[in-house]
């Protein structure tokens, strides 16, 4: 009887020591990917909302080089059918490459108010993007070099 007890008290130990190590290997990390252009605000590409309302727009911008503008274009189709965006408008352009130091990480933060104007089914087409980097290669630079951009596409259907 004594044998079986310390078995199962052994085993009992094992596999305590064996969670403990399982779950002091995990890696405990809060931050998620990052992507180029990360919308926070509005959290999805397409948002419903009726003539005369706010939307609240948070972007974050992320890239391994230093960024040289943002940028935020809008466009309203009002056409049924076949459609081609031209962007005309623009909600914002930054200039980032003034800052000193310069910055990989932006966020862009502010709101777009739907046209009263505006009929059911209209959209309200929204383009955002960025450049950064530089073509040449400078002493002490400590990224690559070369021009990356990324563009990113979310709309509102008007109600």
């Amino acid at each position: 009887m004594n044998k079986l007890k310390s078995i199962i008290l052994c085993s009992a130990a094992a596999l305590l020591i064996a969670a403990c190590v399982l779950n002091g290997c995990k890696k405990e990390t809060t931050d998620l990917p990052l992507e180029p252009i990360a919308l926070i605000k509005p959290d999805t590409t397409a948002v419903r909302l009726f003539p005369g309302d706010e939307l609240p727009i948070e972007i974050e911008f992320t890239t391994d080089r230093p960024i040289n503008w943002v940028k935020g274009m809008t466009d309203i189709d009002s056409v049924t059918g076949a459609y081609t965006a031209t962007y005309p408008d623009t909600l914002f352009l930054l200039k980032l490459d003034t800052l000193d130091p310069r910055v990989n990480r932006y966020t862009w933060t502010g709101s777009y108010r739907v046209p009263d104007t505006l009929d059911p089914f209209d959209v309200v087409r929204f383009r955002i993007s960025f450049e950064a980097g530089k073509s040449t290669f400078t002493t002490g630079q400590n990224y690559p070099a070369g021009i990356v951009g990324a563009t990113k596409e979310f709309r509102i259907d008007v109600r």
